[in-house]
């Protein structure tokens, strides 16, 4: 999806948190007395012809995706985009009526009520649409209504957030979202998207909170209710279940509302289901997933990797690590580490707590010191394909951190990492892009002049930071159509009219082909 980059925004955000409305009630569900036991150590489907194995590390998806279509996206009047696809195949936008469309290719589109997940190769997209959820494949123009199939596709009350039973995998070949039938209990499906087929799974007992799949659809992670821990005779989610969207057009902003619902709720533990073989456990104890392993938090802090039933330590305790960064492919941890506690002095008091922690990278056999210092974090990132620089900002400073040669390198004081490609990171620096090779460990200027407020989109290795457009991180640079209002990952701009600066979009709207000189006549 393409971001705005917009001065103050996040302060604006943080604000919002302040708010002092009441708090809303929680959803709760009746728990049956026979539900309320330990969960299994191990469940699997039972499926009368399952269609297979899903592949370990899934190759590109079969097929290909129309080319971009060229003609009018939505209708004429003033228009708002809401999201697009990563490869140009729909565009979601509000229009003059303030409703909400789905727009696949081009022309008018259809009317939906909100967006609840899309895959990141911008092939599939899933909508509401009264009462139903489509699943629309924007290559064969088709669509599944996974409602009707028992998909659960309520939210939880968690802005900004990823949908809470329907995630896919990172080549957009999978689809996982949970199902929930009168009088059973929940069910993980993982749908094979292209062979149009589906594994199911049984949680057992509780209700499921959340599920992720992860990047390279060896496993589905999930959270579990499987007690009644605060004991009033019914399973509460931690936070209330978001109303239905009724068109997301001309409403306020979303708050990180979320916040306020802290320590509500019942306890929920981790769990993961192993596609390979359907085995699924709860792991209360799981960080994420880290390729074929599991990397875990031992009670006393230590991170370990669990593959196969072996352990390897990787962090010990006294470094209470948080995961910035999880490299799946090398199975690395980039981690921010507690100091050790201050030498006291005789006569003179211990030093305050700074709040700031070590950054290490962690590995098999591999502890790495990078002497860098990062404000506390309390949050630990799920595992990545196909990354090999990571930028790392401590105070003023900038670094890439070089998981393929474990080692840091520092860049210029001022510098932003837009994006990263093998080697190649696209840098921004007061007004100059530049393109950093870690192989050679030195920088060039593509070009000069990024405005000072720029727009800010970003689609699959595709940046765009205006007046400029880079369709990688090796470069080179385009001049970006005005008025940018979507990029996609081959180097297309979604734009429209406006009659001069800060005034309205109007539609209909076009895919520009930023690497081409502009063409004579309207927009092709």
């Amino acid at each position: 999806m393409a971001l705005a980059l917009r001065t103050g925004a996040l302060a604006l955000l943080l604000l919002s948190c302040a708010s002092g409305a009441p708090l809303e009630p929680l959803p709760t569900y009746p728990v049956p007395a026979r539900l309320i036991a330990p969960a299994p150590a191990r469940v699997t489907s039972k499926l009368p012809a399952p269609p297979g194995p899903l592949p370990a590390l899934p190759e590109s998806p079969p097929g290909s995706l129309p080319a971009i279509s060229l003609g009018d996206i939505g209708l004429a009047g003033p228009v708002e985009v809401l999201s697009s696809s990563s490869s140009g195949a729909w565009v979601a936008l509000c229009d003059s009526e303030r409703r909400a469309r789905l727009v696949v290719g081009s022309g008018p589109g259809e009317v939906v009520d909100e967006l609840l997940a899309e895959d990141a190769r911008g092939r599939y997209v899933v909508v509401a649409d009264g009462e139903g959820a489509q699943l629309v494949d924007a290559a064969k123009g088709s669509r599944v209504n996974l409602r009707q199939m028992g998909a659960d596709v309520r939210r939880i009350r968690a802005d900004y957030a990823a949908h809470r039973a329907l995630s896919f995998d990172a080549s957009g070949q999978y689809l996982a979202y949970s199902r929930r039938q009168s009088g059973a209990p929940t069910q993980l499906v993982v749908r094979d998207l292209e062979a149009g087929t589906e594994r199911s799974f049984s949680l057992g007992p509780g209700e499921l909170l959340r599920l992720e799949l992860s990047a390279d659809a060896r496993y589905v992670t999930f959270e579990a209710i499987r007690e009644d821990t605060n004991k009033n005779g019914r399973y509460d989610w931690p936070a209330p279940e978001e109303a239905p969207r009724k068109g997301p057009c001309g409403k306020p902003p979303l708050r990180f509302r979320s916040f306020s619902y802290q320590g509500r709720g019942d306890v929920a533990t981790r769990g993961v289901l192993r596609l390979a073989d359907g085995a699924m456990r709860d792991v209360p104890e799981l960080v994420t997933t880290l390729g074929a392993a599991l990397l875990l938090r031992a009670a006393d802090g230590a991170l370990v990797l669990d593959q196969g039933g072996k352990r390897t330590p990787l962090a010990p305790a006294s470094c209470a690590a948080r995961a910035l960064f999880t490299d799946a492919e090398r199975q690395l941890v980039l981690a921010a580490c507690a100091p050790p506690p201050p030498k006291r002095v005789k006569g003179k008091p211990l030093p305050p707590p700074t709040g700031k922690r070590e950054v290490w990278l962690f590995g098999p056999g591999l502890a790495l010191d990078l002497h860098r210092e990062l404000y506390e974090t309390a949050v630990d990132r799920g595992a990545e394909l196909g990354a090999r620089l990571v930028p790392l900002y401590p105070g003023s400073e900038a670094n890439l951190v070089d998981l393929e040669r474990r080692e840091l390198l520092p860049l210029p004081a001022g510098s932003r990492v837009l994006a990263t490609q093998g080697p190649f990171a696209l840098i921004w620096r007061d007004s100059d892009l530049y393109r950093y090779d870690a192989q050679a460990k030195r920088e060039e200027r593509l070009v000069h002049g990024v405005w000072k407020t720029p727009e800010l989109l970003r689609a699959g290795g595709a940046v765009l930071l205006s007046p400029f457009l880079v369709t990688s991180a090796s470069g080179p640079a385009f001049t970006s159509p005005e008025r940018p209002l979507a990029l996609t990952a081959e180097g297309f701009v979604l734009t429209g009219s406006s009659e001069g600066a800060g005034s309205v979009i109007e539609g209909p709207l076009h895919w520009v082909d930023a690497r081409l000189p502009p063409p004579d006549g309207p927009p092709r």
